[in-house]
């Protein structure tokens, strides 16, 4: 997932302390905040929400390894080719 949700919440947090005067707030400290403000937050923490579960839905968003040791994305695409292990052992 890329940074564009964390950044989110961050700009959510900073305006929430910035309602209160300061630099930052956290999402369970709203009692400062008017009504509607309250109410825009739970919105953008829901659409927030929303677009995690969405992203996780994404299959470019998920890896799993295939039976060769290979990473592998959700459209089973090789996104990291295993490490090929030492070649000849030592014979005796």
């Amino acid at each position: 997932m890329s940074n564009d949700y964390s950044t989110a919440w961050d700009a959510l947090t900073d305006a929430i302390g910035a309602a209160k005067g300061r630099s930052s707030g956290s999402i369970s400290d709203q009692e400062h905040l008017s009504v509607d403000q309250r109410l825009k937050v739970a919105e953008v923490a829901a659409l927030l929400s929303i677009a995690q579960e969405i992203s996780a839905l994404n299959p470019q968003n998920t890896s799993t390894n295939d039976g060769e040791g290979n990473q592998v994305n959700g459209w089973g695409i090789i996104t990291k080719k295993a490490k090929q292990k030492s070649g000849k052992m030592n014979q005796f």
